[in-house]
This record gives C-alpha cells, sequence and structure tokens, in this order.
C-alpha cells in the first residue's frame, strides 16, 4: 500500500504522481491533516513538508529521496539511465531544477494578489528566470527528454514548473523567451502519455488557486 500526502497545487506531488503513474503504481492520496506542517501531520511526516510517501508503515519525505526510492521499489520501466555519466547528469539536471528554477517561480506566488504586485520584482526575476533557462538548454540538449528518448527523473519536476510558468505569464505579464530546444522539450514532456493527465490536472489547480488569490 503506498499512501501519498500530498495537495493539488504542490508543484512536488505533481512531480511524484507523474512518476507513480510512469511507474504504472496504484496509491492513495491524502491531504495532510489540519494542513501541512500542523501539529497533527507533524505526527505522522516530522519535517511537516509534502510530499510524503508511505509505504508499509516506512514514512519518507523530500520528492527527490521518494522518486529514488520509487526507481529502486519499481525497477520497470527504469528512470534512470544505465551509463554512470548519464545517471549522474540526471540527478545533475533535477537538482538543478529544484534550486535553479523553481524557486525563482515560487518567488512569484506572493505576487499574485494585484495589491502586492511589485513591477520591479516581477521583471528582475523573470531576467533572472530566463537565464536559467538558457543556461539549462548549455547544459544539455533535450532530445527529446533530458536523458534521451525516455522518461527520467531529470523531467517529472520540469511539467509542473512549465504549467506555473505559463499561469504566472499569464498573471503577471512579464515576458519570457525560452531557447527553442526547451520550447521543443516543453512541448514533448507535457503530451507524453504518463504526463500529460497530471499536467492538465496540475493546470487546472493552478487556475483555481490563482482565481481565489485574485478575488481575495
Amino acid at each position: 500500500m503506498l499512501v501519498l500526502y500530498d495537495l493539488a497545487i504542490s508543484s512536488y506531488g505533481c512531480k511524484t504522481r507523474i512518476l507513480l503513474r510512469h511507474k504504472g503504481l496504484e496509491w492513495t492520496s491524502l491531504a495532510p491533516p489540519d494542513g501541512y506542517g500542523s501539529p497533527a501531520y507533524c505526527k505522522i511526516v516530522p519535517s511537516g513538508t509534502i510530499p510524503a510517501l508511505v509505504h508499509d508503515g516506512f514514512t519518507l519525505g523530500e520528492s527527490d529521496a521518494i522518486a529514488e526510492y520509487l526507481n529502486e521499489l519499481a525497477p520497470e520501466p527504469a528512470m534512470l539511465p544505465e551509463p554512470i555519466k548519464e545517471r549522474g547528469m540526471a540527478r545533475a539536471l533535477s537538482r538543478f531544477h529544484d534550486t535553479r528554477i523553481e524557486p525563482l517561480l515560487r518567488a512569484y506566488f506572493g505576487q499574485v494578489a494585484p495589491a502586492n504586485r511589485n513591477a520591479d520584482f516581477i521583471a528582475e526575476n523573470a531576467a533572472l528566470l530566463e537565464r536559467r533557462f538558457h543556461q539549462l538548454a548549455e547544459i544539455r540538449t533535450p532530445s527529446p527528454l533530458l536523458t534521451g528518448t525516455n522518461l527520467s527523473l531529470a523531467d517529472c519536476g520540469f511539467a509542473p514548473s512549465f504549467a506555473i510558468l505559463n499561469c504566472l505569464q499569464g498573471l503577471l505579464g512579464f515576458d519570457l523567451t525560452l531557447p527553442a530546444s526547451i520550447k521543443a522539450y516543453k512541448a514533448t514532456l507535457c503530451a507524453h502519455p504518463s504526463v500529460r493527465d497530471e499536467y492538465a490536472a496540475y493546470v487546472k489547480a493552478l487556475d483555481e488557486w490563482a482565481a481565489a488569490k485574485i478575488a481575495s
């Protein structure tokens, strides 16, 4: 029995659900009792963070650790390349996303409500975000995914981030030009059979979240 504590709006939850789908695993999604970080939830997951996986009484947090665990729990389809250097690159690309791209996107969340918007911050953050995507294109040319033709651990976090980028550009009106190779990668990734349904559900969750922020 696999239980995933997450929320529809969680990008790292979406990343994990994509992986679970690709592995063909069955799981139950539960919202953290009283919200993540609550005393009730911290009794289950001491860090209070999402997502968290519970498997046969074993509890594991942090999406990268969960991804590696699931990849070993269900070895097929493999989500890390066989050559050691390519496995290292896959992990590096995943970390590049989590430490260089996702935080810049998350920094915009406080700008969604119209009363909180800072035009200078929005523009400066967009310039840095564009630079990060150009760095990604220099590190690796997708062919068509980040480690070749197969979905890997490096790819899963990018799908929700592309959804967030689309949502925020429309709401906040900033201009960001992706390299051609990254635009092609985005289209291929989001249409992947293991990604497209979770991507669509995540887009819907984002739209509802943004609408609530604007209304409040």
